[in-house]
C-alpha cells in the first residue's frame, strides 16, 4: 500500500541550525542574531520521503546550505527561516502542502517543488499568492506558459526540456549515430513531456523511433500506478531513452539486462542520481548508460563554489547531490531580491527576480519573461564500474 502523507519540518537558522538534532552554531553570525534586524521566511517543497527522495533531498539541503552561510554572515541585513514540505513527488499530495505552505503568511517566496507534477499540482494554489515560486528541477516546458502559470510567479534556474529532449535526441541520433530508438515513458508530466521531445528530434535526425509507456511503480512513487518494470525491447532497437525517475529507471534496466538486451540506455534529468546506481540489483547492469542534466557539477573552481562545497559537507558528511547547487542558487536569488526591495512581499521578490541577474555557482542566471533560464547547456555523464562499484562521470556537454 502506498500510504500518502504530508510532512512539514521547520530549519530556525537565527545564531544556531539545527539539523537531525544536531545544534551547529554559525560563527560570527550568532553574535548578530541580537541585533534588531528582521526574519524572512522562505519555503522548500520537494520530495523528501518515497522512492524519488534522493532528488529531493539534496536540493532541500542545498537550500539549507544556503540559509546556514547567509545567517552566519554578521553584516546581514536580515535573517532567514527555511519551512519544509514533502509533496513525495506526488501530484496528489503536492495541493496540500502547497496550501499549507502559501497560507502561512509568513512564507515570502518558495524553492521546488522538485518535480513537474507535483509543480504542475501546486501552481494553481501559489498563483494567486503572487509569491515567486523558483524550481532547481521541474521542467516540463508548459510550466511556464500563461495556461499553467497565468500570474507569471513560475521560475526555473535550468533548461526545460524543451531543450534537454532535443539535446537528447541529438545525442542519440548524431553523436552515438544510433538509427533505431525505442523512447519509453514513465506516464508522469515530466517523463511523458521530456520522453516527446526526445523522439520528436531523434526522428527530425533521421532515425527509426518507436514508443511506448511504462507507467511508473506505486513503489517508486510520483503518484505512479504501476506494478513492475517488465518490458521487451524489440532486437532490432540499438538504442533505448526512458522518459522518468531513477528508481524505475533502474528496475527497468535490470530488466532489459537480464533479458538480453545489450544495446544503449539513455535517461533524462530524474535519473541523474548516484541513488539510479545503489537501486540496480546488479551494478554492473549499469556499465555504460547515459544520463543527462541541465545541472551542474560544482567544484572548488571557484572561491563561492569551494564554499558550497566545504559548507555541505561540513552539515551533511557527503558531496552535494544532483540540484543541490542550483537549489542553493535559488534560495541565494530569492535573499538577493529581498536585498533590493523597500518593503519585502511576495509580490515584490516576485518582480525583482523576474529583473534580477545573478552570478551564481552554477552559471550566470537571467531569466526570461517567461520564468524559464536563459542558459541552455545540458551536461552528459555516464556510469563508470570498476571493483563492483558505479560511479556518476561527466563526459560532455550538448546543445539542441
Amino acid at each position: 500500500m502506498n500510504h500518502k502523507f504530508t510532512r512539514f519540518t521547520t530549519i530556525v537558522a537565527v545564531g544556531a541550525l539545527t539539523l537531525s538534532g544536531v545544534v551547529m552554531t554559525m560563527g560570527s553570525g550568532a553574535g548578530a542574531a541580537t541585533k534588531k534586524i528582521p526574519t524572512y521566511t522562505i519555503g522548500f517543497q520537494g520530495v523528501l520521503s518515497g522512492g524519488a527522495a534522493s532528488l529531493g533531498i539534496p536540493e532541500k539541503d542545498g537550500v539549507t546550505v544556503a540559509v546556514a552561510l547567509w545567517n552566519a554572515n554578521k553584516h546581514r541585513k536580515f535573517s532567514i527561516k527555511l519551512v519544509s514540505g514533502d509533496d513525495q513527488c506526488d501530484p496528489t499530495v503536492a495541493p496540500s502542502v502547497a496550501t499549507q505552505l502559501s497560507s502561512n503568511k509568513k512564507v515570502l517566496a518558495i524553492v521546488g517543488p522538485s518535480c513537474s507534477g507535483a509543480t504542475l499540482a501546486s501552481l494553481p494554489i501559489y498563483s494567486p499568492t503572487g509569491m515567486a515560486v523558483v524550481s532547481p528541477s521541474a521542467t516540463n516546458p508548459p510550466l511556464t506558459t500563461p495556461a499553467d502559470d497565468p500570474n507569471n510567479i513560475y521560475f526555473r534556474d535550468v533548461a526545460n526540456d524543451s531543450i534537454q529532449g532535443p539535446a537528447d535526441g541529438n545525442y542519440l541520433a548524431k553523436t552515438l549515430k544510433k538509427t533505431t530508438i525505442e523512447v519509453i515513458n514513465d506516464a508522469s508530466t515530466y517523463g511523458a513531456g521530456l520522453a516527446a521531445q526526445v523522439a520528436a528530434q531523434a526522428t527530425a535526425d533521421g532515425a527509426t523511433v518507436t514508443t511506448a509507456t511504462l507507467p511508473s511503480t506505486t513503489a517508486c512513487g510520483n503518484g505512479g500506478t504501476g506494478t513492475n518494470d517488465q518490458i521487451t525491447i524489440p532486437s532490432t532497437v540499438t538504442a533505448v531513452f526512458y522518459g522518468g525517475y531513477y528508481c524505475d529507471f533502474a528496475q527497468m534496466t535490470d530488466v532489459v539486462r537480464t533479458a538480453g538486451y545489450k544495446g544503449v540506455l539513455m535517461s533524462g534529468d530524474g535519473s541523474d542520481e548516484p541513488a539510479y546506481i545503489t537501486d540496480l540489483s546488479n551494478v554492473a547492469d549499469g556499465a555504460g548508460v547515459y544520463v543527462t542534466c541541465a545541472c551542474s557539477i560544482v567544484g572548488s573552481t571557484s572561491a563561492a563554489g569551494k564554499t558550497f562545497v566545504n559548507e555541505y559537507r561540513k552539515l551533511f558528511k557527503t558531496n552535494p547531490g544532483a540540484y543541490a547547487p542550483e537549489s542553493y542558487d535559488a534560495a541565494n536569488m530569492e535573499f538577493t531580491a529581498m536585498t533590493k526591495i523597500h518593503k519585502v512581499t511576495r509580490k515584490a521578490i516576485t518582480a525583482e527576480l523576474k529583473k534580477l541577474t545573478y552570478k551564481g555557482i552554477t552559471k550566470l542566471i537571467k531569466f526570461l519573461p517567461t520564468g524559464d533560464v536563459t542558459s541552455k547547456a545540458i551536461y552528459v555523464s555516464q556510469v563508470v564500474v570498476a571493483n563492483g562499484k558505479g560511479t556518476l562521470k561527466q563526459i560532455a556537454s550538448t546543445t539542441p
